[in-house]
């Protein structure tokens, strides 16, 4: 994806550091250079464009929380090296979707989006997602063999970062820890 003109450029070169990567791929001196571009970022309270949002959005990074804490999961998806983790949005649901034999078997987790202050255009900008559904499916394909999983619950996280091809968000229900991620589709 190319760089927006108006992309700053703190997010330009944590782009750059964390695109294609995964969470667990960085040696030492690079997520300090990323944890500082994040600190950079979220200071600096951009305005939020919810129109960039909509999307397909891949796990790149992941910030622990204050207390070393990681991210809130009611399903555990496997941190194996071949499985990667997303997120799609539309303008008002959310579907996690993990892995758990690479592209061969994934839990999908959705339900509805909401903000919680639609008046608010600046960050932090706080979400809630009420997951209402999930199965575990066969494949990537919409059309996947999928069986059901009992799965229900409210999700809250902090929308710190929204641009076009890069988005950090702080999990809530966890230890606070921020993803970073960026968008594929």
């Amino acid at each position: 994806m190319e760089r927006p003109e108006d992309e700053p450029p703190e997010v330009t070169e944590l782009f750059e550091i964390i695109n294609g990567h995964r969470p667990d791929s960085y040696p030492q001196d690079t997520r300090f250079r990323a944890s500082e571009l994040i600190e950079k970022i979220v200071s600096k309270q951009y305005p939020l464009h919810r129109e960039d949002l909509p999307g397909k959005w891949a796990l790149s990074y992941l910030q622990p929380g204050p207390d070393g804490g990681g991210i809130d999961r009611r399903i555990p998806f496997p941190d194996l090296w071949f499985n990667k983790n997303f997120q799609i949005f539309t303008r008002d649901s959310v579907t996690n979707i993990g892995e758990l034999l690479g592209p061969a078997l994934e839990v999908r987790v959705g339900g509805v989006l909401e903000e919680i202050d639609e008046t608010s255009l600046s960050t932090p900008k706080r979400f809630r997602a009420n997951i209402n559904s999930g199965k575990i499916c066969l494949g990537q394909a919409p059309e996947a063999g999928c069986i059901p999983l009992p799965i229900s619950g409210e999700g809250l996280f902090d929308g710190v970062y929204l641009g076009q091809r890069l988005r950090i968000g702080q999990n809530l229900n966890g230890g606070g820890a921020r993803v970073v991620q960026v968008k594929i589709a």
